[in-house]
């Protein structure tokens, strides 16, 4: 697979998780409560992965050997979602969003730093830290 292939699908992910958080915020709105979005978002992913897992014939059993903390995504998905509902109509699309890839890139610069989890080291250096600046400038020019 070649480096096109996965920058579209990064985008395609980066699509879905604006869509997502729009689409959240508009059910939230309807239904004036953040939980109801997380309720349906937790439905439809359970929904979607039960259907995959029949087909594709794969077992939980292989989850045993998981470390514990392995299993916080669900639990990181409900601040995600809770959050990401409760800030757009506070914040706008926009500006929530930045401030939230932001703070994953944040994140993810200090996790391939330290090569967090077994992943890659990268180290971290000015070049990077510039980037974040410049896009931490850009939160604060989206407020304005």
């Amino acid at each position: 697979m070649t480096l096109v292939f996965y920058i579209f699908i990064a985008a395609v992910v980066g699509i879905a998780g604006g869509s997502q958080v729009l689409v959240n915020s508009n059910l939230n709105k309807t239904a004036d409560l953040p939980l109801t979005a997380l309720v349906v978002n937790i439905v439809a992913g359970v929904t979607i992965l039960a259907v995959y897992l029949v087909f594709s014939r794969q077992s939980f059993s292989v989850l045993r050997n998981a470390d514990w903390y392995a299993f916080l995504g669900g639990v990181l998905g409900v601040i995600i979602v809770m959050g990401s509902t409760f800030l757009i109509p506070r914040l706008g699309i926009t500006a929530a969003s930045s401030i939230i890839i932001v703070s994953q890139l944040t994140f993810a610069m200090v996790a391939d730093h330290f090569g967090m989890l077994g992943i890659r080291h990268i180290p971290a250096d000015p070049v990077r830290f510039g980037a974040l600046l410049l896009m931490i400038l850009g939160i604060y020019l989206f407020f304005k």
